[in-house]
Parts: structure tokens; C-alpha cells; sequence
């Protein structure tokens, strides 16, 4: 009796050990199930990246929520992406849903930043009233949500597992990564746009001031034929030349930073500005010149020398940076302002600068000196002293003399057109050799028109 009921124990204890390893035998199966399954999945989600490449936000989106609903196996899916530019919103969704899940959604857009908190449109969902509840997840895209979020409703009980968060927030970055792209794609082409509307303003501004340029000449030339004024066409053709070498070396410097990579849009406009006030100032001298050849009363208003010589010297800066020439300036802070043509004038000391530019080409020491001065009582000095080569004295009494030159490609006129203007203003102009090498080219000026004939009358 005792042996039978010991052996009946023993059989009822096997038998419970039995059950529990069969127990824990398909609970590991099941996990396997589920690992697999949660393989399987985020190997198909890291193939997602490839095929969005290039394409447009909304059919990211799209794309998104039907892998969601489709791949994964939940039953409703809602995606809602920010455009960064407009700051409109892209809401798509796939799967059914429940009203009550819907209130929920929306209440829990209130914890977001108000970009988000747009209510959703109950006519792109699809509802669903054999569903019984939707147990609810929100995973943001990006960092902060900055590009938008997932909503994703399921029936299951376990919803949402340690394995579904992992692989939604998979999906969440590899979308956020796509809209990014497909962004800066969007970027970039906007910027290759506005690249090309520059370059075509660039190329249509150079145009205008090339035929406005021309048609300028093209009187000029007339004028010279009725007039048989030579001279007036070579003295216009040398004054100009450094505006259109200006607007050639402007536009040339535009071309390269549009052609850049990355185009420099702010120098292009720069360069575009310069081009732009050369073209006037070509127009000025021009203008100028022919008052001067017929001997028309040019308007005279009060100009500050010192002024006047930092507007030439940030014209030449090119020219100077190019031939590696030292600038120095003494220019005096006392000296008063002086009746003339601000355009004359200008021309003037760019003259002289560019000529001392020229004449230090050969030389080891390049240092351009500028000073301004009071010389004597309502009288302004100005002196432009260079180290180069200098002058050949046997040349002093020619230097000024129209149509005389010591350069190859020399006209003869700068210097003649600077003593003309100069004496219109009644003024006097000269050169003197360097202290120790190199000239010194100096001119005064009254304060006022008519003290330089006063002064005159008196030496006279």
C-alpha cells in the first residue's frame, strides 16, 4: 500500500515537470517566432533609404505610413511632416482607425510645439466600427520632432513592445534622413536657380552699360566728323579706358564667383555694383570732356580734397594689391574745402596715381606716396611721389605738351588733360625729381574760383 501511493506522487510530480518544460519550450519558440519576425523586419526597413532618395516629402509620407500598416502589420498609421520652408504640414495616413483614437491623437498633439498641434482632418482618415479600441504610440521624427512625427494604433494587447519601439523609431530616422535630403535637394536646386537668374542680370547689366557705351562713342564719333575734333576722341578714349578696364576686371571677378561651387551670390553683386558705378563714372568724364573741347562753363560746388583722393585711391586698390605697390598718405585734415568739378578733379589725381603705378613696374622698391597740405593762404597742395625711373630732365618742358609721351603705348594726353584742368581751375601744375629717386608730380589749387585770378593779376 505505502509503494503504491509513493509511486502515484512521484508520477503526478513527473507529469507536472513535464508540463512546465513543455510550457517553457513554446514560450521559446514563440520568442524565436518573434525575433525572427523582428529580424525580418528591420532588414526590409534598412532597404527603405535607397528608394527615397530624391523624391518628393508627401510621397515620403505616404511610402512610410503604407510600410507601416502594410510591412509591419499595425492597423492604423498617421504621418505628419513639416516643410521647414513654408511651414505647412504634410499629413497622410494608412489603415483604419477609431474615433476614440482619433481624440486621443489630438489631444496628445497638445504636448508639441504648435507647428504640430494642427488639427487632423477626420476625412483622410478611414474609420473602422468593427475595430474595438486602438492601443496608441506617437514616435517623433528627427531631433525634437523638429521634421514632423508617426502616430501608429494597433489592437494588440502587448502594443507597444520593446521590439515595436525599436522598430519605429528605425522608420521615424530613416524617414527623417529622406526628408532631409529630398530638403536639401530642394535647396540646392532653388540655389542653382537663383544662380541662374544672377548670372542672367550679370549678363544682361553688362550688355545694357556695353551698348550703353557704345552708343556714347558712337555721338562721340559723330561729333567728331562734324567737328574734325581728333583730339577730343583720343582724349576720351584714354580718360575711359580705366572705367572699362574696371568693368572687365568686375565682370570677370562676377563670373568666377558665380562659377564656384558654391556661388558667392554677395561678391557677384558687388562686382555687379562696381561694373555698374564705372559705367556712370565713364559717362561723367565723357560728359566732362566735352564741356572742356567746347569750352562750356563747367558748374563749380565745394569738394573736400581729401575726400576726392580716397575715391580714386579705392578705385586703383585693384591695381595697387596686383603690382604689389606700398601706399603712404599725409593728407592734412585741416586743409579747407576748394571750389571745382568733382569729376575733373578726380580724374586728375587718378592720372597721376595710375601714371606713378606705371612708372614703378620695373623697380624692386614700389611706394606711392600722396600728401595734401595748405601751401600758402587759400591755397590747397597736393603732391603724388612715386620711386620709380623718373623723368629725363630734357623732358621737363614736354612732359605737359599734348601728344607727347615716354611710354610705348602711350597717348600723350594724361598729363596734357591734367594741366588743362588744372589751369581751369586756376591752378598751377609741375614735376619735380624725387628726393632720392623717382618724381614728384604737384598741383594747387584756390579755395575759390576767382582768388587764382587774383593771384594771377598780382604775379602778372
Amino acid at each position: 500500500m505505502f509503494l503504491r501511493t509513493s509511486f502515484s506522487l512521484n508520477s503526478a510530480r513527473e507529469n507536472r515537470r513535464g508540463a512546465a518544460r513543455s510550457k517553457q519550450l513554446i514560450a521559446m519558440a514563440d520568442e524565436n517566432l518573434r525575433l525572427r519576425a523582428a529580424l525580418r523586419d528591420l532588414v526590409a526597413l534598412s532597404t527603405i533609404p535607397a528608394g527615397w532618395i530624391g523624391i518628393a516629402p508627401r510621397t515620403i509620407a505616404a511610402g512610410l505610413a503604407d510600410i507601416l500598416t502594410g510591412s509591419l502589420g499595425f492597423d492604423f498609421a498617421f504621418v505628419r511632416l513639416l516643410d521647414p520652408i513654408g511651414g505647412l504640414t504634410i499629413d497622410v495616413t494608412s489603415g483604419c482607425a477609431t474615433r476614440e483614437f482619433l481624440d486621443w491623437l489630438q489631444a496628445q498633439f497638445s504636448t508639441f510645439d504648435e507647428s504640430l498641434r494642427r488639427p487632423i482632418i477626420p476625412d483622410v482618415i478611414v474609420f473602422d466600427d468593427r475595430l474595438t479600441s486602438l492601443r496608441g504610440i506617437i514616435i517623433p521624427i528627427g531631433f525634437s520632432a523638429h521634421a514632423g512625427l508617426v502616430a501608429i494604433g494597433c489592437e494588440r494587447s502587448d502594443f507597444p513592445t520593446e521590439t515595436d519601439r525599436m522598430l519605429l523609431t528605425v522608420a521615424a530616422n530613416h524617414a527623417a534622413t529622406a526628408f532631409r535630403s529630398a530638403n536639401l535637394i530642394h535647396e540646392r536646386r532653388r540655389a542653382e536657380e537663383e544662380v541662374r537668374k544672377a548670372r542672367d542680370e550679370l549678363e544682361m547689366k553688362v550688355m545694357e552699360r556695353t551698348a550703353e557705351l557704345q552708343r556714347t562713342m558712337a555721338e562721340l564719333a559723330h561729333m567728331n566728323r562734324l567737328a574734325a575734333a581728333g583730339v577730343l576722341l583720343a582724349s576720351i578714349a584714354h580718360e575711359i579706358n580705366q572705367p572699362l578696364t574696371g568693368i572687365v576686371v568686375q565682370a570677370g571677378a562676377a563670373r568666377q564667383w558665380l562659377a564656384l561651387r558654391e556661388p558667392n551670390m554677395e561678391r557677384a553683386r558687388d562686382a555687379l555694383g562696381q561694373i555698374e558705378r564705372d559705367g556712370l563714372r565713364a559717362g561723367e568724364i565723357i560728359l566732362t570732356l566735352r564741356g572742356m573741347f567746347k569750352k562750356e562753363t563747367q558748374a563749380r560746388n565745394p569738394i573736400d580734397i581729401n575726400k576726392l583722393i580716397f575715391t580714386v585711391l579705392a578705385i586703383v586698390r585693384p591695381e595697387l594689391q596686383k603690382h604689389g605697390v606700398e601706399l603712404r598718405t599725409e593728407l592734412d585734415e585741416s586743409v579747407p574745402t576748394l571750389e571745382g568739378d568733382r569729376v575733373q578733379l578726380q580724374q586728375v589725381v587718378l592720372n597721376l596715381v595710375m601714371n606713378a603705378i606705371e612708372a614703378m613696374q620695373t623697380g624692386a622698391l614700389q611706394i606711392l606716396s600722396i600728401r595734401s597740405c595748405v601751401s600758402k593762404p587759400d591755397f590747397v597742395h597736393v603732391a603724388v611721389e612715386d620711386t620709380g625711373t623718373g623723368i629725363d630732365p630734357s623732358n621737363h618742358n614736354h612732359i605737359f605738351d599734348p601728344m607727347f609721351t615716354t611710354k610705348e603705348r602711350g597717348m600723350g594726353l594724361g598729363l596734357s588733360i591734367c594741366h588743362s584742368i588744372i589751369e581751369s581751375h586756376n591752378g598751377r601744375i609741375w614735376v619735380t625729381r624725387g628726393i632720392d629717386k623717382g618724381s614728384i608730380f604737384q598741383f594747387e589749387l584756390p579755395t575759390n574760383v576767382g582768388q587764382g585770378d587774383q593771384v594771377r593779376q598780382r604775379h602778372a
